[in-house]
């Protein structure tokens, strides 16, 4: 199971906690980029191996060495202080031979420790960068005990090449395009289900940045009408009411729902869309006589994408008043007197539709996407 850095315990959704799109998008990666992610991006550098020389050492070539070996399994861990940035310690082992007229054989033991920060890149990226190491980043155990003094002088200049060289490896390895490519994870892609970039190019943003680019990639006009498009067709009725003075007419509809009208508002601090729901009703008003009547409705909801503790996605949609449900009547044959006797029934019906829709709004499980469980279970 992937390690995660944050127990997701949803709040209820009758008492959220909203957070900004900034500090969504800081705590995206600290759940996304864990110590187990980051063992699996660097685990290619294991069993790389590492050659050095011939080299001479000391006034014209004296003495010299070769030195061969491997690089062993990294280990991360969370750097003090910052949840986003990780100590990475890459050990290595050397069989060195040192030549002097005749040849002895050492070991050597590297630790090369090296920083790690998650960085975000447009247009939707993490990457965990390694920025490049110097000698003075490379520590040696020389096991030599048994080296006599004649020996001992060569040691030291030993030492200051294989740190320099191994730096320059370690280097060549983590600048590698297939090992930086494992270390780039491109969200877009994985939220839109399109190829990844695979350009080696960064242009860095902030986390904030990411937060709300992150909004808007996930939460569209596209995907809202995808997850309203089974309202298209859907069958209404509607009644039986009493309207007009001391309720003296019978209401009854029936009809259904058309496609929905997705739009988005222009840029500002949330992703906010529009969305206007037709309804068309056949009415039949009994009094003394039905009398039909056509009614055309709108019914406009505004989407505002919320982020919420610890990682939610929250569509948050207020449930609209009778007075914002829109209903034109029109009459169907001779019988348009009888509308002015009930005068009411546009304000019937609008309140009716109005308590549907906020019965069908109170419950916002169905609107809300916890992102660090779907970050855990990826």
């Amino acid at each position: 199971m992937t390690e995660s850095n944050h127990d997701v315990a949803a709040p209820p959704h009758t008492d959220l906690t909203w957070i900004s799109y900034g500090e969504f998008g800081k705590r995206f990666f600290v759940e996304a980029v864990t110590t187990d992610r980051i063992a699996a991006a660097v685990e290619g550098m294991a069993g790389k191996g590492i050659k050095i020389g011939p080299i001479g050492l000391g006034p014209g070539g004296l003495a010299g060495f070769v030195a061969e070996g491997s690089v062993g399994k990294p280990t991360i861990s969370k750097h003090a202080g910052d949840d986003v940035a990780f100590d990475l310690l890459v050990p290595a082992s050397l069989s060195v031979v040192l030549r002097l007229g005749q040849e002895v054989r050492i070991q050597v033991g590297i630790e090369i420790r090296l920083a790690l920060h998650a960085r975000a890149a447009e247009p939707l990226r993490i990457v965990i960068d390694i920025p490049q190491i110097s000698h003075r980043d490379v520590a040696l155990v020389v096991r030599a005990e048994a080296l006599g003094a004649a020996w001992q002088w060569l040691l030291e200049p030993m030492g200051e090449v294989i740190r320099r060289e191994v730096a320059n490896r370690i280097n060549l390895m983590t600048g590698e395009a297939e090992s930086l490519r494992g270390r780039v994870f491109d969200i877009a892609a994985r939220i839109d289900d399109t190829p990844e970039d695979t350009s080696l190019k960064f242009k860095w943003m902030t986390y904030n940045d990411f937060g709300a680019k992150f909004y808007r990639t996930a939460v569209t006009e596209e995907r809202i009408a995808s997850a309203v498009e089974d309202l298209d067709g859907r069958q209404i009725e509607i009644g039986p009411l009493k309207a007009g003075p001391k309720g003296i007419a019978d209401v009854n509809a029936t009809g259904k729902v058309g496609k929905p009208l997705v739009s988005r508002r222009g840029t500002g601090d949330f992703v906010v869309i529009d969305l206007r729901i037709p309804v068309s009703l056949d009415l039949v008003i009994s009094l003394r006589r039905d009398n039909h009547y056509a009614a055309n409705i709108e019914i406009p909801l505004v989407l505002t994408a919320k982020a919420a503790d610890y990682l939610l996605i929250v569509v948050d949609v207020p449930a609209p008043g009778a007075e914002d449900i829109e209903i034109d009547l029109s009459a169907k044959g001779l019988s348009a007197t009888v509308l002015s006797m009930v005068g009411g029934i546009k304000g019937e019906i609008a309140q009716q539709v109005a308590s549907v829709v906020a019965e069908e709004l109170a419950d916002p499980s169905g609107r809300i996407v916890d992102v660090a469980e779907r970050i855990q279970s990826a």
